[in-house]
């Protein structure tokens, strides 16, 4: 697959088969899998039809950059701080969403807003280092997504489900210790696995 689009009748057949696929996605109730691919969808149109010319400008991925994944040295107790106040303000935010009426467009607006994300990012990775691009933004996820992505899902699926899904103290203890572990495996095992992949690649 091509994601920087130059071909427009190859990307225009490709968007229509993708757009029945979403359709047949909201029609069988797949509706998370539905609003993160519409969102991730619209990423990729961004970076090649908005962006187009200007990516080369943004350069996420120079050579500076992939350098100092290289040789760069994090410090783990600067890094797994800055973690927490990243990651802990987003859980936040996601626990404080259960005390308002409009959970289901909450959950909607994340599925789309992180589908977005993640198209924009896999979208520029691969149109400035092709394949490699796409490995580096895969290895980026692991091993911290393992654990992101479950937590984030009951409570997606509260949100989406309530009242007949209720709250409890074990789903409590689920998602907190999840989160806690996905901090961890971010700040200790996600940069070496990054630097051994940039190592391998570039």
């Amino acid at each position: 697959m091509v994601w920087k689009i130059e071909d427009k009748n190859i990307s225009a057949e490709h968007f229509y088969r993708v757009g029945g696929i979403l359709v047949k996605a909201f029609r069988t109730g797949h509706y998370f899998l539905a609003l993160f691919f519409t969102g991730f969808l619209t990423g990729i149109l961004i970076v090649n039809y908005i962006w187009g010319e200007q990516l080369s400008l943004i350069g996420t991925f120079t050579e500076v950059y992939l350098m100092r994944l290289k040789n760069e040295k994090i410090s783990f107790q600067q890094y797994i701080w800055y973690l927490i106040q990243v990651r802990g303000i987003f859980f936040l935010i996601l626990f404080l969403a259960m005390g308002i009426r409009i959970r289901k467009i909450v959950a909607a607006i994340f599925l789309l807003w992180t589908g977005m994300s993640g198209g924009i990012l896999l979208s520029e990775a691969v149109a400035e280092l092709g394949m490699k691009g796409s490995i580096l933004c895969v290895a980026g996820l692991f091993p911290q997504f393992l654990f992101y992505v479950p937590a984030v899902l009951v409570l997606l699926r509260f949100y989406w489900n309530y009242p007949q899904n209720q709250w409890n103290r074990q789903k409590t203890f689920f998602v907190c210790g999840l989160f806690l572990i996905g901090i961890f495996s971010e700040s200790c095992l996600n940069p070496w696995l990054i630097q051994q992949i940039v190592n391998i690649l570039f």
